[in-house]
């Protein structure tokens, strides 16, 4: 975060430096920006059911490239690499709940686990509540924002097995399969802070909606594990795994699951969240004209 921070304040250094040899530079209004942070990410499904129950906290960084459209409107495109993950042993609530058809929750504790590392690529429209209508130079010290788009993200979740972290997507634990990329909507608000001229600090923080059940390899119920060898090849690698991840009870001591017994709940798609600090940089205007131009021979004269 120090080395970041060191480079970025050496880039404000350089670019004021250019621009102070004129006297409009700071008349010019600067519509393109970039940002970039680091955060926390924590998820939403069935190994963990309520925001702040059994919640476990995982790092994150993004970058994004900011374009103003108007006074309070633009659009940002952003990349974020973001952990997540959860475990049953971090749930105290398993049976206090009602199950996915209304009733009483008869599940009992699954000592189940995953980590999941993930890219993400979001196209967002963001909206500050204070208007913008004059130079960048000119922005509030504080200007509250909101933002919504859409994205895609991977999808990885794996297991802590004999010692090393094992895919569990390809295993199919629910003899299901599911993709490995997810539509994803991203929706969350924010607050930037002028820092100087050239930058703000942002602190934000948002949800993103899927279209999946699957972030943590848990959604409907326990199957037979004998169809794991007709899957897979009898006394196959990928056989004895998905048999031992589909059902984690005897593991840690609990009894064995019976065929059609609640694993989670697909009534419910999953989430995940996103909190970040990020530094953004005003960028000069002309910065793209000058790296992706062709260059010209200056005319010589004799």
């Amino acid at each position: 975060m120090k080395k970041a921070l060191l480079i970025t304040l050496l880039l404000v250094f350089v670019i004021d430096a250019v621009n102070a040899q004129s006297f409009y530079s700071r008349r010019r209004d600067r519509s393109l920006m970039f940002s970039f942070g680091l955060g926390q990410s924590t998820y939403h499904g069935d190994l963990h059911d309520v925001l702040f129950d059994g919640f476990t906290a995982r790092p994150n960084a993004g970058i994004g490239l900011r374009k103003k459209l108007g006074s309070q409107l633009s659009l940002r495109l952003d990349l974020n690499w973001y952990q997540i993950a959860a475990a049953d042993s971090l749930n105290q609530k398993i049976g206090e709940r009602k199950n996915r058809f209304g009733g009483p929750d008869k599940r009992r504790p699954r000592n189940l686990s995953f980590r999941s590392n993930n890219l993400e690529l979001s196209a967002l429209v963001v909206f500050n509540l204070i208007p913008v209508n004059n130079s960048y130079t000119r922005r509030p010290l504080i200007n509250p924002y909101i933002f919504a788009g859409l994205g895609l993200s991977s999808n990885n979740p794996k297991a802590l097995y004999e010692g090393e972290w094992v895919a569990l997507r390809p295993l199919q634990t629910e003899l299901i399969p599911y993709s490995g990329r997810i539509m994803v909507v991203p929706i969350g608000i924010g607050v930037r802070l002028k820092a100087n001229q050239y930058i703000d600090i942002l602190i934000e923080g948002g949800r993103r909606f899927t279209r999946t059940d699957y972030l943590d390899d848990v959604s409907t119920e326990h199957v037979d594990i004998t169809e794991f060898d007709v899957l897979f090849g009898e006394g196959s690698e990928n056989a004895r795994l998905a048999k031992a991840l589909s059902d984690r009870g005897p593991e840690g001591g609990f009894q064995d699951f019976r065929l059609g017994d609640d694993r989670g709940n697909p009534l419910k798609n999953d989430s995940y969240y996103i909190f970040q600090v990020r530094l953004e940089m005003y960028l000069p205007e002309n910065l793209l004209q000058q790296l992706f131009s062709p260059s010209r021979k200056k005319p010589k004269f004799r």
